[in-house]
Order: structure tokens, then C-alpha cells, then sequence
């Protein structure tokens, strides 16, 4: 394990964007920490890059629909953690790709909510089975907080319609096999399980059942530095 950096309760911010490839994703990976954050006073906003369209219940008849229900989900869960706003881009789901289309996107919406801390996918992780959607998007952010939303030279259109660089200082990236930054989410762990129970069409991918499955992750996370129940990030300095 990489020496841990920081430990404890969230690195503190006053606007935090959570960047994820899939309604849910950021419930998963970081919903503990986010509601540690807002408690704290700080503005959440997500982005979202697909619906979930191919994430398909047996009862489902279409992709449409699905991705519908899927939007529902996800924003009572981000009223569920007081999170400010979901922006949905709609890309089909498992056909995302780290392109300049999506980063010109991504860029965009970091110079619209401006964050201290980006948050997303690590894109380099050695954990393999990871939905490729997490890895594509993870790199796509990460090439839209640095260097593209700091310069106004990248996508240059977006600065004549008046969105202005901004420079992120820090990434924090989930799903990493290499974490340094960990978070104590016990105190906030039922309102962690509140939110994904607002998944109500993805509660069957939990084999053994999600309270146990989420347990046991954050018992993971948690050991090595000695807490309960943690979220688990890699820090990455981006000034």
C-alpha cells in the first residue's frame, strides 16, 4: 500500500465535482465522503456521462426507459446526500470512449461549477475488472482538469461564450488499487446505504446483498489505517 497522505475526515473544499461514468457510480465509490462534505458546508455537484442504459433489469423492455428510471434513481440519491445538482451527458453506456469530444465536455462543466477538488475514476488502476466506461471517463477528466480547464487556448469557443479557465488544484480519484487518502465514513455509513438504496433497479447486482457487499468494501478500505469504515481515494496534485 502507498504511504497514507491524509487520513480521517475529507480534504476540505468549498465545491467539490464528482465526475462518473454511470448513475450509481458515485453513490459506490464516495457517497460517505460526500455526505461528510456537505455536512461540512461544501457545494457537491455530479456529472454523470451515461445514463445506464445497458445496466438492464430482466422487467425492462428498452435502453430508453431504463436510462429514464436509472436518471430518477440518481437524483433522489443526490437529494438524499444534499448534493447541489446531477448534470446528465447521456453518452451510451459501455460505448465511452477518452475522446476530445468528451474531454471538450468535461471541460466545460469544470469551468461552469469551477471545484477545488475534481473527483472521478482512477483511469490507471490494476484492479482489471473495471467497466472500461470507469477507466475512459476517469481519463477524460482527469485531461479536462489538467491541463484543458486552465488554459483558454483548449477549446477556445467555450471562452467566447463566456466560461472562463479555472484551475483545479486537486483530483482524487476512487477505485484506485494504490489509495493514500482515506476517509472515516462510519459516522455517516447508514446515510451512505440511503442512497444507493435509491438504486432500486441495480439492488439485485449485489450478490449476497448490498448492505453486506458495501460493508465489507469499506472494511477493506478502512483497515490499513487503522478506522471502521472508510472510503478510499488516490490524491493527485494538479498545481
Amino acid at each position: 500500500m502507498t504511504l497514507p497522505r491524509h487520513v480521517g475526515e475529507p480534504p476540505a473544499a468549498k465545491r467539490v465535482l464528482i465526475i462518473g461514468a454511470h448513475p450509481d457510480d458515485p453513490e459506490f465509490f464516495c457517497a460517505g465522503t460526500v455526505a461528510r462534505w456537505v455536512a461540512a458546508g461544501t457545494t457537491v455537484h455530479y456529472v454523470l456521462v451515461t445514463s445506464g442504459d445497458k445496466g438492464m433489469p430482466e422487467d425492462q423492455e428498452t435502453h430508453q426507459s431504463l436510462a429514464h428510471i436509472r436518471e430518477i434513481e440518481q437524483l433522489a440519491a443526490a437529494r438524499e446526500l444534499g448534493v447541489q445538482g446531477v448534470t446528465f451527458l447521456r453518452l451510451p453506456d459501455g460505448e465511452v470512449f477518452d475522446s476530445l469530444a468528451l474531454r471538450a465536455q468535461l471541460t466545460a462543466e469544470i469551468r461552469r461549477f469551477r471545484p477545488d477538488i475534481v473527483v472521478t475514476h482512477d483511469p490507471l488502476t490494476r484492479l482489471y475488472r473495471q467497466h472500461p466506461d470507469h477507466r475512459a471517463v476517469g481519463a477524460a477528466a482527469l485531461a479536462a482538469a489538467f491541463p484543458a480547464s486552465r488554459l483558454a487556448t483548449f477549446f477556445p469557443e467555450q471562452y467566447a461564450a463566456g466560461l472562463q479557465p479555472h484551475v483545479v488544484p486537486i483530483a482524487l480519484l476512487f477505485g484506485s488499487d494504490r489509495p493514500d487518502t482515506f476517509v472515516d465514513i462510519a459516522p455517516v455509513f447508514e446515510r451512505k446505504l440511503a442512497a444507493l438504496r435509491c438504486h432500486t433497479s441495480q439492488l439485485g447486482a449485489f450478490p449476497g446483498g448490498m448492505e453486506t457487499r458495501v460493508r465489507r468494501r469499506a472494511r477493506d478500505a478502512a483497515a490499513p489505517v487503522g478506522l471502521e469504515l472508510a472510503e478510499a481515494f488516490l490524491w493527485v496534485d494538479l498545481e
